[in-house]
């Protein structure tokens, strides 16, 4: 069973090409496509040590992940970049597991080798479906630490939560995140609801469980699989689980606070395709998942 459909329902994209002139950036992929991985960079205006990786959930787009992501810079000071998904805002094509696990894996070379960013130094954080990719990252490139929000330990296990136990065995397994717990060496962080009814909090207690690094669990009574308090349920257990880390995301003050990003890679490359008119949604008509 093709799941595709259900796992990345790719919702209309929630902003245009002239909309973050400032902010979106093309990745080139490693391959001889000439295609490039349309991303969000928001560099925090006091200057930061680190960076964020943000993976977002399978029905918003980078449009839909802003407000998000500029918490994360103003609140917690840090750089955030965020990836979009094939088929999803600006970027054509089909999701799919394998792809956004290549495309996870360009972007963060591409941190690395362009904007000169230690693996130490970036930070992965996956929502929902972006658990996948941002484990998957935190077992094979070794950042400075992965923080999952309403994470899941298989896609099989999520489907039998949802369908039963028939029909976990009529799809393809992908992102199994439980089978990289034991491989993930950096501090780990896991937020999820007590409340949330799509993807149980078991999960990432299991997750929790099962990971060989120094992890901490947060479980927020209120907190479903979309509603949340951005900072009693997200922020400042983030800060304190920083905090107890001795994780300092300040600027290095033998470093640079801020990012250089060659001017190239603000162009939208000539052989780009993009995809095609699917209606814009605005941005208080979407819930996030």
């Amino acid at each position: 069973m093709e799941l595709n459909a259900l796992l990345f329902p790719a919702p209309p994209p929630s902003y245009e090409l002239e909309e973050f002139k400032d902010e979106l950036i093309w990745v080139p992929r490693d391959d001889k496509s000439n295609i490039s991985i349309p991303c969000l960079l928001l560099q925090c205006e006091e200057g930061s040590s680190k960076i964020l990786l943000y993976f977002h959930g399978n029905a918003e787009d980078l449009g839909l992940t802003f407000d998000m992501m500029d918490l994360f810079r103003t609140i917690l000071k840090i750089h955030v970049l965020s990836m979009e998904y094939p088929g999803y805002g600006l970027y054509s094509g089909k999701p799919n597991a394998t792809r956004i696990l290549e495309d996870a894996n360009c972007v963060f070379s591409f941190v690395e080798n362009v904007l000169k960013v230690q693996p130490s130094n970036i930070f992965v954080f996956g929502r929902s479906i972006g658990s996948g990719p941002a484990t998957w990252l935190a077992r094979h490139r070794y950042p400075g630490c992965l923080l999952l929000m309403s994470a899941y330990t298989s896609i099989r296990a999520v489907v039998r939560n949802i369908a039963g136990k028939l029909a976990q065995y009529l799809v393809a397994e992908r992102f199994k995140n439980i089978d990289c717990m034991p491989y993930i060496q950096c501090p780990a962080f896991f937020v999820h609801g007590q409340k949330d009814t799509l993807i149980p909090y078991s999960h990432s207690q299991k997750l929790h469980e099962n990971c060989s690094g120094a992890s901490f669990l947060h479980l927020p009574p209120e907190m479903d699989h979309n509603n949340f308090e951005y900072y009693e349920d997200l922020l400042l257990p983030i800060a304190t689980f920083w905090n107890n880390s001795q994780i300092d995301v300040r600027p290095d003050p033998e470093g640079e606070p801020y990012l250089t990003v060659p001017q190239e890679f603000f162009i939208m490359p000539e052989e780009q395709p993009l995809p095609k008119n699917k209606g814009r949604v605005n941005k208080l008509m979407r819930r996030f998942s």
